[in-house]
């Protein structure tokens, strides 16, 4: 299908493909924009387009089927998929209504939907005539229909956590998967200390602040080429600040041998690899070939050679004992939902019950491979106690040889911590990822 080469042209193959073809956003956007050579400008806005779209689709499907006069399901999905585009720019950007709507209008008919154009125009001018005339499910009589619909999320995933969370935090947790989050980099303090690398940022005029996370840097505005160089040479690795919560929970030490299990891409067996000095073993496992060969490359873009990458299952783990071993468990990964909008589509209760079984066999296997006086740390990028909580708690009470590390010993702000010494993070109370992580001990 011919689109022509305009960001919106590209933004609406994006769309297509992460929902006609059931792509991943971010590979999908990487693959289009590398073939396309936009300007930094452009880059942004097509990326800024597609993740809204699909951040806010719910919304948008409720409000098209307001606006539209004839039946919902005769309303072709690739219609849809324009109207969202259009919807996001004239809600949440400031890009001129009639630039929108016109550009809409004139892409539907560069792919020769020319008997939906009318029904486009007329769809997005009844929009900006009463933009706050949609009128939403009540949030008082239809709690998870009006969380669902104006915060567009799943009812399955809004239902679960109004269980656990109740409607105001519900609501804010939501909110905040909504938020497109600030690049994190994470400082490779082999390379360059903290005090050289601020100064390095203020030359070139990077807008930032440094995380509660020690050795974490929140980029709100970075010149591309720049970052580009940062990572050519090693001194900063992309990954939230929550991640490096695991790797000052786990502490490992230099000499010590820690395996990673679940390891790929890379970034928290290379964050304790650098936590450790480079100074002992750090093996790195994953199933996947592919994404190991990326961790290896990692390892040695930050010059790192205490990581040793390997082909294996978490399940059958070639080792003996280590000192630390560290299971990031597979999961629904719904604490990183602001990265991954489309995350929130892509899962389901049953999956977050099939998963939790996963978890279960996994963690049992993983203290196996833990010496005595060793340690054993759990964590998630998702906030379900079902893949969290739960899963340490039956954990520690089939396993005696095992006892819970209280993360107050390490060096974690409190804010992170709860009453029970676990890590826990919030989007909407951290400006992280939702994550979770236990520390155990094995006597």
């Amino acid at each position: 299908m011919k689109t022509g080469q305009t960001p919106r042209a590209i933004a609406h193959v994006a769309i297509s493909r992460i929902e006609g073809d059931k792509g991943y956003t971010d590979l999908v956007l990487s693959h289009l924009l590398d073939r396309h050579s936009f300007a930094e400008r452009e880059r942004a806005f097509v990326t800024q387009v597609v993740r809204g779209a699909i951040r806010w689709k719910k919304r948008f499907d409720w409000m098209i089927d307001h606006l539209f006069t004839g039946q919902r399901d005769q309303l072709p999905q690739n219609i849809r998929w324009l109207l969202w585009q259009a919807l996001y720019q004239l809600e949440f950007m400031q890009v001129p209504s009639y630039a929108a709507v016109n550009e809409c209008v004139q892409l539907a008919r560069t792919l020769h939907l020319h008997r939906w154009t009318g029904v486009i125009n007329g769809i997005l001018r009844a929009y900006l005539r009463k933009p706050d005339g949609i009128t939403f499910p009540d949030a008082e009589t239809s709690p998870i229909e009006h969380l669902a619909v104006a915060e567009s999320h799943p009812e399955w995933l809004v239902e679960l956590m109004l269980h656990h969370f109740g409607f105001d935090m519900t609501r804010e947790y939501c909110r905040a998967n909504n938020q497109a989050p600030d690049l994190t980099l994470r400082l490779n303090q082999r390379k360059i200390s903290a005090d050289d690398f601020a100064d390095l940022l203020a030359s070139n005029n990077v807008d930032y602040e440094a995380s509660p996370v020690p050795g974490f840097y929140r980029i709100r505005a970075i010149d591309y080429d720049f970052r580009t160089q940062l990572m050519a040479e090693g001194m900063v690795t992309v990954q939230d600040d929550s991640a490096g919560l695991v790797g000052l929970l786990a502490d490992p030490q230099p000499a010590q041998i820690v395996v990673d299990l679940c390891a790929a891409p890379g970034g928290k067996s290379t964050h304790l690899a650098e936590l450790m000095r480079d100074q002992g073993v750090v093996i790195s496992g994953d199933v996947n070939k592919k994404r190991i060969v990326l961790l290896d490359r990692t390892a040695r873009r930050l010059d790192l050679s205490s990581v040793h990458a390997i082909v294996a299952d978490a399940g059958h783990f070639p080792m003996q004992r280590a000192d630390v071993v560290l299971l990031d468990a597979p999961c629904s990964g719904l604490g990183a939902i602001r990265k991954k909008p489309d995350v929130r589509w892509k899962k389901s209760a049953r999956e977050v019950r099939e998963l939790a079984d996963l978890q279960r066999r996994l963690i049992n296997r993983a203290s196996e491979l833990v010496k005595p006086g060793g340690v054993l740390v759990y964590s998630t990028c998702t906030v379900l106690p079902e893949e969290n909580e739960m899963i340490i708690d039956e954990f520690v009470g089939n396993n005696r040889r095992f006892q819970i590390v209280n993360a107050h010993t390490s060096n974690i702000a409190d804010e992170f911590i709860t009453d029970q010494g676990f890590i826990r993070t919030w989007p909407h109370k951290n400006r992280m990822d939702g994550s979770f992580a236990a520390k155990m001990i094995k006597f």
